[in-house]
């Protein structure tokens, strides 16, 4: 069979070649810390696990394997079994680009109910995975994971200390609930690879391009495979990627609370990170910059969520009248992306004067100082409840203040004191 490409698409470990209605994916010859296509064996071996695994979500893609030969012009493909070849390719059907999840987020068209159509067939897809033989392997090979993914990011020259302490403070806090969670069957042979990119929206719902050459990192906690779409999602808009989880929770799967998803979320932003400073060594010059420059934001993502979990749905800053607070409030919500919620404004909306006004003195009457407490509270109460992070900046001297505000907050969750 003689190819004839119309396009190429490469990534740090494959190169695929588009005809008009097939794909043909190459492994590339490299040794990785993580990826090891080294020999043509095993080449061909995880050619062969890459169509096995893929035809779970997406059989009516993964056509089978190709031995690719030498040939008068170069090469050709022949059947998977032929004598001498120099090499192989899985073929596949090829889908349009504009079907997929990320060409959709990109345009703005992606909307809440595809994406909760996405995480229902990824719990049924969980559900019915194989639970792998020794599920609790699965908690050492995320710390490895983890401590891999800070060596290589560090090596690349990223600064990922303070992500590297959080990671390794929640990973032993938490470390008893993930065994338990393995135990339980909530670790299953996933996919390991979910990005945006790979869901194809073309003919129903079809996934591709799994993991299969380390089993370690697709036989996960399935809150560990989800979240890996759910950071894509976070870089476009949270609402859908709460509306995922929602789907995902709603359909009986269980990855976790939602410090749990964030934290995994984060994980996969580094890992993303790493790839893209990989494939900055490899590309042209002319790309680097925009394979760095993606590095940073995913970067800066991790960054986020991981203040997220150090906050948690709701944070308050308080003190006395100008000890800082507003200052560092403002802080912690850049860095958490979270909205802060001021007393002193709420305050002065209340008595229908501007923001940079001075209040009086009848501002700050008990009876005025519990309704700006209660309307405080509410807000936050309001924007935890629709799936948002607040800080909240207020004095809360007072113990009826503080009764006001923890009275209209009180069925809201994640409150940190």
């Amino acid at each position: 069979m003689r190819l004839d490409p119309v396009a190429v698409r490469e990534t740090h470990i494959s190169r695929v070649l588009l005809t008009r209605d097939r794909a043909f994916k190459f492994k590339k010859p490299v040794r990785l810390p993580f990826v090891d296509y080294g020999t043509l064996e095993r080449r061909h071996a995880f050619c062969r696990e890459e169509v096995r695994l893929n035809r779970r979500l997406a059989p009516g893609i993964y056509r089978g394997v190709h031995a690719v030969m030498p040939s008068a012009d170069g090469v050709e493909l022949a059947p998977e079994n032929a004598d001498g070849a120099v090499d192989y390719a899985v073929e596949m059907r090829r889908y349009d680009e504009r079907c997929t999840l990320a060409h959709r987020l990109a345009e703005g068209a992606a909307g809440e109910a595809e994406v909760r159509a996405v995480g229902r067939r990824l719990a049924a897809f969980h559900a019915a995975a194989d639970r792998p033989p020794e599920p609790e392997r699965s908690v050492p090979a995320l710390l490895a994971m983890v401590d891999e993914n800070f060596a290589t990011l560090r090596s690349l020259g990223a600064d990922v200390d303070d992500a590297e302490r959080l990671a390794q403070a929640v990973l032993a806090g938490r470390r008893a609930e993930l065994v338990q969670r393995a135990r339980t069957g909530l670790v299953r042979d996933g996919h390991g690879d979910l990005r945006a990119e790979h869901v194809v929206l073309e003919r129903g719902i079809e996934i591709v391009d799994c993991v299969e050459f380390d089993p370690a990192l697709r036989q996960i906690d399935v809150g560990l495979d989800l979240a890996f779409l759910v950071m894509d999602l976070l870089r476009h808009d949270a609402r859908l990627a709460a509306a995922l989880v929602g789907a995902y929770r709603a359909a009986g799967g269980d990855p976790g609370d939602d410090a749990l998803v964030g934290f995994f979320a984060a994980q996969r932003a580094l890992i993303r990170a790493k790839v893209a400073l990989v494939r900055a060594t490899q590309v042209e010059a002319a790309d680097a910059p925009r394979r760095r420059a993606d590095a940073a934001a995913l970067l800066a993502l991790a960054g986020r969520l991981g203040w997220g979990l150090r906050l948690g749905s709701a944070a308050v800053v308080c003190g006395p009248a100008a000890s800082g607070k507003s200052t560092l409030a403002a802080a912690l919500g850049e860095r958490a992306d979270a909205t802060v919620l001021s007393s002193d404004a709420v305050r002065k909306e209340l008595i229908g004067i501007a923001p940079t006004a001075r209040a009086p003195g009848v501002a700050y009457e008990p009876a005025m100082n519990r309704r700006t407490y209660t309307a405080l509270g509410a807000r936050a109460r309001d924007r935890v409840r629709a799936g948002e992070r607040v800080v909240i900046d207020a004095t809360f001297r007072h113990g009826a203040d503080r009764s006001a505000f923890a009275d209209a907050f009180a069925d809201a969750a994640g409150l940190v004191w």
